[in-house]
């Protein structure tokens, strides 16, 4: 079987030859849609276009793109979405190190979801805040767990999380949950970072939407009185065009309450440089202009819809008895194999996976405080439906090999 793979000086991560790696998160070279972002860029920066795009850009975003992007946010989520509340970013891992400095004090604590997406950790430790995790289960953080350390007297600056189709688990927050989570944030003084690349990359015929929406329509009702205490509002959410059109753009959006997007565009890297990626922004601008972009999205969700039907389709039938939930949207699939596994180098278990050319993202990896070794996280966003198949294929076969190895006797 010839594999998708990827090299060169272009890419962060290369794919061995012959390898099926579930580890990698991004989307497959095909879905990468270069021509038409050439056909993009040469309407947007013809001869004729103002020379002005190539200078310091306004600090939110030009008002005509936000505009545009809050009506593409609008028919994805099911939700008003107002250019003010939106300030453009360099994608989401950029806006998390802005949000960090602006909405936490210096060595303050963040919550985050256990298990969360592990390479959030190395964003909150170069800010100098300490972390502490809270678990998640099928319907996403566990709140209560939540609610009890804060009535014990935990006191976070921030709490991190990935409300929809989360990373890794898949799960997505429960609408109750929501709700409780941000009474709690209004209560014990914390601001929400939603991390929500995956929100419009739903399966089904709807989705979640986004965390700050949600917060939005609760306090659509609030009486007048009342009111100034909650348009400050608590939930962040940072989307990104990286998962929906390409990583190398690296274009995102924060969204939240006009006050909070004015707090974070005060941010001294705003204030001195100017907008995020103007020229980027521009470009993509035209994406939603000629309606590519809702048609791509929508091309996404059924490409990756199939081809986590098959993964899960071939796990089952490859791991039979195994505890498997099938994503209902985003890139990645959460196995719990049953057993503690060891990847460390030179064990058993990378031994033997490293023989069947397959590779994961171990559960620990996306551990903060739990014992998650028995949990491999695996994408569908890279490979062809049938690689993937072959890829539980090989997962199983390593399995089995390394369980001989430590089992000899079975």
């Amino acid at each position: 079987m010839s594999l998708t793979s990827q090299g060169g000086r272009f890419v962060q991560s290369a794919t061995p030859p012959g390898v099926i790696n579930f580890g990698l998160g991004q989307p497959s070279p095909r879905l990468l849609p270069l021509a038409t972002i050439a056909e993009a860029a040469q309407a947007q920066l013809s001869a004729t276009a103002s020379r002005l795009v190539l200078q310091y850009g306004t600090l939110a975003g030009t008002a005509d793109f936000r505009a545009s992007l809050a009506a593409f946010l609008r028919a994805g989520y099911g939700q008003p979405v107002d250019a003010d509340e939106l300030l453009i970013t360099a994608g989401i891992s950029s806006a998390l190190s802005l949000a960090c400095e602006v909405f936490a004090r210096p060595g303050g604590l963040v919550v985050c979801e256990d298990p969360t997406y592990f390479l959030a950790r190395g964003i909150f430790e170069s800010a100098g805040l300490r972390l502490t995790g809270v678990g998640v289960d099928e319907r996403g953080l566990d709140v209560d767990a939540l609610a009890a350390r804060l009535a014990a007297g935990l006191r976070p600056d921030l709490l991190y999380c990935i409300p929809s189709f989360q990373n890794p688990s898949g799960v997505s927050l429960a609408p109750e949950r929501a709700r409780r989570l941000i009474e709690l944030a209004e209560a014990f003084d914390f601001t929400i970072i939603a991390d929500e690349p995956y929100a419009l990359l739903h399966y089904g015929p709807s989705g979640p939407g986004s965390l700050a929406g949600f917060e939005a329509a609760l306090h659509a009702g609030v009486d007048s009185d009342l009111k100034s205490d909650v348009d400050s509002g608590r939930v962040l959410s940072l989307g990104s065009f990286s998962k929906i059109l390409a990583p190398g753009l690296r274009l995102g959006w924060a969204q939240g309450s006009p006050a909070l997007i004015e707090r974070l565009s005060w941010h001294g890297a705003l204030r001195s440089g100017g907008g995020l990626n103007p020229v980027i922004a521009h470009i993509v601008h035209h994406t939603l202009e000629s309606g590519f972009l809702p048609g791509h999205v929508a091309s996404l969700r059924e490409t990756f819809a199939g081809r986590a039907q098959a993964l899960t389709a071939a796990l089952r039938g490859a791991l039979p008895g195994l505890e498997l939930q099938a994503p209902e949207g985003g890139y990645f699939l959460w196995l719990d194999l049953g057993e503690r596994l060891q990847l460390a180098e030179g064990s058993p278990h990378a031994a033997a996976l490293e023989a069947a050319e397959v590779r994961v993202i171990p559960g620990q990896r996306c551990a903060l405080d739990r014992d998650l070794s028995r949990f491999v996280r695996l994408s569908v966003s890279f490979y062809e439906a049938g690689e993937l198949e072959e890829g539980a294929r090989r997962l199983a076969a390593g399995l089995h090999a390394a369980r001989r190895t430590t089992s000899p006797n079975e």
